[in-house]
């Protein structure tokens, strides 16, 4: 395998806009970075288990990936789209906006079904893990590299999303179509 390669995809894809990404900013951005901890523990959460459920699907279902990915792939972008407009027109006023805070099972739940996630996984696996060894440690340890990979990316934006919180606040209505683009742009790239 080319450990370049394999790295290079996973920490750009990974630090790329996408809808965990912008979610945890979001709930930081709300919250602040500690405030915002039980639903993005529920997001880190989940793209373990999704990285895990991923890898044994993966592993054993590999000769039937190019024919679901084309599947993956619309359900995907249609989902995007869906967080997209969410988060660039959210439902009722400024202050109720403000005062909803998510938990850890909304987190997982929306990891859980992330698309974007779903076909990273799928990659990683196919393109760059079962086709130069399929042995359990193998796969195990570059799906251990992938969700490392994978957790520092989603705690950066959430980061980003507290450290900014004053400035994301005053350009809300900015900040969030900006952020439903990129997912936007997150459906269209799926296809590119």
């Amino acid at each position: 395998m080319n450990i370049t390669a394999f790295l290079s995809y996973v920490i750009i894809t990974s630090i790329t806009p996408g809808p965990s990404n912008i979610l945890m900013m979001n709930e930081a951005k709300k919250f602040g970075f500690k405030g915002s901890w039980r639903f993005n523990s529920g997001i880190l959460t989940g793209f373990a288990i999704l990285g895990i459920i991923s890898g044994i699907f993966t592993t054993s279902l590999y000769k039937w990936i190019p024919f679901m990915e084309p599947y993956f792939k619309v359900i995907g972008a249609i989902y995007l789209l869906y967080l997209a407009w969410k988060v660039s027109f959210p439902k009722g006023g400024k202050q109720q906006f403000k005062e909803v805070q998510s938990s850890f099972l909304s987190g997982l739940i929306i990891q859980l079904i992330n698309f974007k996630s779903i076909l990273f996984f799928l990659t990683v696996m196919s393109a760059f893990i079962l086709p130069f060894n399929n042995s359990l440690t193998y796969v195990l340890f570059y799906l251990l590299i992938t969700i490392f990979l994978g957790w520092i990316a989603l705690i950066l934006w959430s980061g980003f999303g507290s450290v900014f919180k004053s400035i994301l606040l005053k350009y809300d209505k900015s900040f969030r179509l900006v952020m439903g683009l990129l997912l936007m742009y997150s459906a269209v790239s799926i296809f590119l």
